[in-house]
């Protein structure tokens, strides 16, 4: 490869922040124990990661420079960048362009189910924070991870790394 060529990503994975990425229902919120860790490795194996989120961009932004993972993320696309969850134009603003094959989202909520199978890519369901979420929203979701082994072994399986 020539100095001037550019890898292409392996991958684009979009997180939400609350209750996946961070857990909002302590004070003061936590990153989820080996998020930070999975983030590094992500980028280290040269993929693209957004954040997308119901949260304002504000205090999105605060948090991830809180614990220290904001420079990992491409683009970040909160409630008040456009609209909302579940619309999916937040989805398309962060990864278009990009094959959809090529893109997981990773979300704990309904409306993040319902965004990600509205803009047509495939979609973890967060349940690292919520066990009981599996009963709930398993048929909408691609994959379903109950922690972060489980997480890891899904995007490796995805995208062959």
């Amino acid at each position: 490869m020539g100095p001037k060529e550019i890898l292409s990503p392996v991958g684009h994975i979009v997180f939400d922040h609350d209750g996946t990425l961070v857990n909002t229902e302590v004070y003061p919120y936590r990153i989820f124990e080996g998020m930070r860790d999975l983030i590094v490795e992500l980028k280290s194996k040269k993929f693209e990661i957004y954040v997308w989120t119901s949260r304002g961009r504000s205090s999105t932004l605060e948090s991830l420079k809180t614990f220290n993972i904001e420079s990992f993320f491409t683009q970040i696309y909160c409630y008040d960048d456009g609209p909302p969850k579940p619309d999916p134009m937040g989805l398309a603003h962060l990864t278009s362009g990009m094959p959809k094959n090529k893109i997981l989202h990773i979300g704990d909520s309904i409306t993040d189910l319902q965004g990600a199978k509205a803009y047509g890519i495939e979609v973890v369901l967060a349940c690292w924070n919520h066990p009981d979420q599996v009963e709930k929203y398993s048929e909408l979701a691609d994959y379903i991870a109950l922690n972060l082994i489980e997480l890891r072994e899904i995007i490796k399986g995805k995208f062959n790394v």
